[in-house]
């Protein structure tokens, strides 16, 4: 029996559903009376997991929110800050204030990027602003602090909303996956005992569902069916080409090989045929010169 390991990419419901799966199979087997007791506390586990990382993945997304939100009153406050400049001051003093407040960008560019370096950018307003001779310019000081503190709130908060997320990963979520695949494969092992022992009339088959299809409709099915067909039909395609490939290899090395063998056998058939010829004009050669004695 094989015993699926949960993967980390399958998110804490599937685990949870996988438990309550195995919890039921449990209940009507007698040997596994404390297996239930195990998968009882690590189901217990996972729904307190879930639930935690429910929270923390909410304040995550709190946090994302409210930084945006910063980040929108942030770029308000840089657009009517541009306007009101442009309606108290005018020629150099407009000029200096603005290449002081913005350089050389324009107030709609200033503003595009997320928090950040616009943030950064901004950080100088309240003094450059404050020193303004200009009441309503000089006024402007305090706002643009108030909505910096909002930001820098808004992204201490994001970063330590992100940072306990990836701590209860690292911290309970891993492990906890750890020990349901380890309690899963210890429980198949044990079931495995038991059939060898003759405790138990089966092997622990249907504990596990993980690797099972969901069930579909008959013409999801049916479509699901057409494109394995279709699929296996390429597979089957591919293979008697490769096949036909390596047959046509396979001749054409066997003949090859026949012609080979055809010039050895040929070759020795020669060195034979020469070998009588050499010996019969050996002894022709003596018999000349016996009669020539006479």
């Amino acid at each position: 029996m094989r015993i699926a390991t949960l993967e980390s990419r399958l998110n804490i419901a599937s685990w949870r559903r996988e438990l309550r799966y195995t919890l039921v199979r449990l209940r009507l087997r007698t040997w596994a009376r404390s297996w239930v007791t195990v998968f009882e506390a690590l189901l217990k586990d996972t729904e307190a997991a879930e639930l935690r990382l429910r929270k923390l993945q909410d304040a995550a997304e709190d946090a994302q929110a409210e930084l945006d939100e910063a980040d929108l009153a942030l770029d308000q406050l840089v657009m009517y800050v541009s306007k009101l400049l442009r309606t108290e001051l005018h020629g150099v003093a407009l000029e200096r204030l603005q290449q002081a407040l913005f350089g050389s960008e324009r107030p709609s560019d200033f503003v595009k990027p997320k928090l950040g370096a616009e943030l950064e950018q901004v950080r100088s307003w309240p003094m450059v602003l404050g020193g303004s001779a200009v009441a309503k310019v000089a006024a402007l000081a305090a706002p643009v602090d108030a909505v910096l503190k909002r930001c820098d709130d808004a992204v201490k908060a994001e970063i330590a909303a992100q940072a306990a997320l990836r701590a209860f990963y690292i911290a309970t979520l891993e492990p906890l996956l750890r020990k349901i695949n380890g309690e899963r494969q210890a429980l198949g092992g044990e079931a495995k005992k038991q059939v060898l022992s003759g405790s138990a009339a089966d092997s622990g088959e249907g504990l596990f569902r993980v690797g099972d299809r969901p069930r579909a409709a008959r013409l999801e099915t049916l479509a699901a069916a057409a494109a394995d067909v279709s699929e296996a039909e390429q597979e089957l395609k591919l293979a008697k080409d490769r096949l036909a490939v390596l047959q046509a290899e396979q001749l054409h090395s066997a003949e090859a090989e026949a012609e080979h063998q055809k010039k050895l056998q040929a070759l020795v058939e020669l060195k034979r045929s020469q070998a009588e010829t050499a010996a019969k004009l050996a002894a022709l050669e003596a018999d000349l010169k016996t009669a020539s004695r006479y």
